[in-house]
C-alpha cells in the first residue's frame, strides 16, 4: 500500500518512517519509492505558468522562468516533508550590481545555463520568490539547458555568443551536475565577459543527480559534482580567481534531506532528478543565498 501511494506521489505522510542508513552505494536498496523503468513519476503539481520556449539546436532548449506561480509554490511547500539547513554564507563581493538592483530597484535579468538539474532549479519558481522578496526590482529569468550539459558543451560552436550574449543578462548562474572540469567553466566565463564585460556570475556545486547517498558524508564526498568533493574546492578556487560568486548547494541540500528524517527518494521523481518537493529544496537554498546578510531578508 505504501509503495502504491508513493508511486502516485500522493503519500508523503505514509513515508515518514525513516530508514536508518547503512553503508551502501545504491539508495535503491532501502528506497520506499518504486520508480518506473522508463521516465519519471508523474508530478502532482505541473508548472502552472506558461513561458516562452525555443529550441536553438537539437538537444538544447531555452525557456523563460518562473514557471510556477507564488500560489502554487506555497501549495507545494505546504505538502512537503519539512527539513532544515544552515544558510550558505553570503558572497556579495562579486555581485555588487545585483545587490544594488535588488535593494534599490531596476531591471535584473538572470540567465541560468547547464543541465537538467539547472532546469529543475529554475523550474522551482525561486525567481518569483526573489521578486517577492525584493519588490523594488523587476526580475526575470531565462534558462538555457541541455540534458547532461556542462560548460564543455556550451564553450563550443559559438553557443555563448549566439544564445547568451544577445539576451544581455545581468547575472549568469552556472551549476548542475554535468560539469566535466573547471577549465571548461573558466572558458565560458571568459567568453561571457568578452561579450558582456559587466556581467556578474554565480558558480554553484551540484545536488541530486547520483546514487551517492546524502545520508553518508563519505559517499557524498565521492560524487564528482559535490561541494564536499575535490570538484567543490576547485570550483570555489575558480570563483575566487575569476571574480565570481560561489554557492555550495550540496551541503544545505544534504542537510535538508537528513533533517527531514525520510528516505531521500521522497524528494525524487526518478533516480536522478528532483520532484516538485525536491525542487523546492533547491529553491529555498537559492533564496537563502540571495537573502542572507547583509541584505537581511528572510527566504
Amino acid at each position: 500500500m505504501i509503495r502504491k501511494t508513493i508511486r502516485r506521489c500522493a503519500g508523503l505522510a505514509a513515508a515518514l518512517m525513516f530508514c536508518a542508513p547503512a553503508a551502501r552505494a545504491d539508495m535503491m536498496k532501502d528506497s520506499p519509492v518504486k520508480f518506473p523503468d522508463k521516465g519519471a513519476l508523474p508530478s502532482q503539481n505541473p508548472p502552472d505558468m506558461k513561458t516562452p520556449q525555443e529550441t536553438p539546436e537539437k538537444d538544447y532548449s531555452i525557456f523563460g522562468t518562473p514557471q510556477r506561480s507564488l500560489a502554487q509554490i506555497e501549495k507545494i511547500r505546504a505538502g512537503m516533508v519539512k527539513g532544515t539547513f544552515t544558510s550558505p554564507p553570503p558572497d556579495w563581493q562579486w555581485l555588487p550590481r545585483t545587490r544594488k538592483t535588488l535593494t534599490g530597484g531596476g531591471d535584473l535579468h538572470i540567465l541560468a545555463f547547464g543541465d537538467s538539474i539547472v532546469a529543475d532549479t529554475m523550474r522551482s519558481g525561486w525567481v518569483g520568490k526573489l521578486a517577492e522578496a525584493y519588490p523594488k526590482a523587476q526580475i526575470r529569468g531565462t534558462v538555457y539547458v541541455r540534458g547532461g550539459g556542462g560548460c564543455q558543451h556550451y564553450k563550443d560552436e559559438g553557443r555563448i555568443a549566439k544564445n547568451i550574449v544577445p539576451r544581455k543578462p545581468d547575472l549568469v548562474f552556472i551549476g548542475g551536475i554535468s560539469q566535466r572540469d573547471v577549465e571548461a567553466i573558466r572558458d565560458c566565463i571568459h567568453q561571457l565577459r568578452a561579450g558582456l564585460p559587466n556581467v556578474e556570475i554565480l558558480l554553484a556545486s551540484g545536488a541530486f543527480g547520483s546514487n551517492a547517498d546524502p545520508r553518508i558524508p563519505e559517499e557524498l564526498a565521492k560524487a564528482h559534482h559535490s561541494g564536499s568533493a575535490p570538484y567543490g574546492a576547485a570550483l570555489k578556487k575558480l570563483a575566487g580567481d575569476e571574480h565570481c560568486a560561489y554557492l555550495d548547494m550540496t551541503t544545505p541540500w544534504a542537510e535538508y534531506l537528513n533533517s527531514a528524517k525520510v528516505h531521500p527518494h521522497i524528494f525524487y521523481r526518478d533516480r536522478v532528478h528532483a520532484n516538485e518537493f525536491g525542487e523546492q529544496i533547491l529553491s529555498q537554498i537559492m533564496m537563502a543565498f540571495f537573502t542572507s546578510p547583509p541584505l537581511g531578508l528572510k527566504p
